[in-house]
């Protein structure tokens, strides 16, 4: 197979369209395809342009008003199974989360166990659409994973602390907790993604440094606040309905609220996403 039929052969299975097409060709041309399947080729293609972009967030349309409502709805109707994370803070969440939970991989089965079932319950048609527009996004196709827990929610509620800096500056790597032996799986050019489904009448918000993983790596032996010294914070404002996606190492964090009044919520869905044999799995 030509490099110009492998890059067709994407855009007919649905896995690329419009300038991913004319990157894939690009990148083509750079490739003897004729002795490739067409399968490994796309593959090969989609870490390619990941790489291509791993400094960048993404802004993607999901959810209408209407939907957004109806999911605050049902995410406060399910209080009961909130799971609290910060002693004395309004700070939940909703479904078995990697970065808080699996360092204890009975913990994590056990909350996913618990969770898994009653999220693909009352937000089956959200994942279905996370799915589908992930899928775009990122040229590939995007399931949201049974052996792992489900995409769920960060829940914060008012208070005053939460406009100083309480979450952590960091990059994700959760994928680490997780057996990928065997699985064909990209753990280099991994995504992160958020989707705003209620946000404090001042808004919110991602910070993002211009650092990635790799950079990281050889200064790891260096104090954090000598990393960042210096280096400017890009603040990415969240849109309710909107989903942003960025590769989780990029350095970032939820930035403070501004001016938080009672009765201020954010709700966000969160989730990973890993590519694996050409999929990308979606977990949290």
């Amino acid at each position: 197979m030509g490099s110009r039929a492998a890059a067709d052969h994407a855009a007919d299975a649905g896995l690329v369209s419009g300038p991913q097409l004319h990157a894939l060709f690009t990148l083509a041309t750079q490739y003897d395809c004729k002795s490739t399947s067409a399968e490994y080729f796309v593959t090969m293609c989609v870490r390619q342009v990941m790489n291509l972009t791993e400094q960048t967030v993404t802004d993607v349309p999901l959810l209408t008003t209407s939907e957004c409502d109806s999911a605050r709805s049902t995410v406060l109707s399910l209080r009961e199974h909130w799971t609290p994370r910060i002693a004395r803070l309004p700070f939940y969440t909703l479904g078995a989360a990697s970065y808080l939970d699996a360092a204890n991989c009975a913990g994590y089965r056990q909350l996913l166990e618990r969770d898994n079932p009653l999220l693909r319950e009352h937000f089956s048609w959200l994942y279905a659409r996370l799915e589908a527009r992930l899928a775009e996004t990122l040229g590939a196709p995007a399931s949201c994973t049974t052996r792992l827990a489900l995409p769920g929610f960060h829940i914060y509620l008012y208070s005053k602390v939460f406009e100083k800096p309480v979450a952590s500056v960091h990059i994700d790597t959760q994928y680490r907790f997780h057996d990928w032996t065997g699985r064909d799986a990209d753990l280099a050019n991994p995504v992160s993604f958020t989707v705003s489904i209620a946000l404090p009448h001042t808004g919110g918000g991602l910070n993002t440094w211009d650092i990635g993983q790799a950079e990281m790596k050889t200064r790891s032996t260096e104090k954090f606040g000598d990393v960042l010294r210096g280096r400017p914070i890009a603040y990415h404002a969240y849109k309710r309905g909107c989903m942003v996606v960025h590769s989780g190492h990029l350095l970032h964090q939820a930035a403070p609220g501004r001016d938080l009044a009672p009765g201020d919520e954010r709700i966000t869905v969160q989730g990973h996403g890993v590519l694996v044999g050409g999929v990308w799995e979606l977990y949290w």
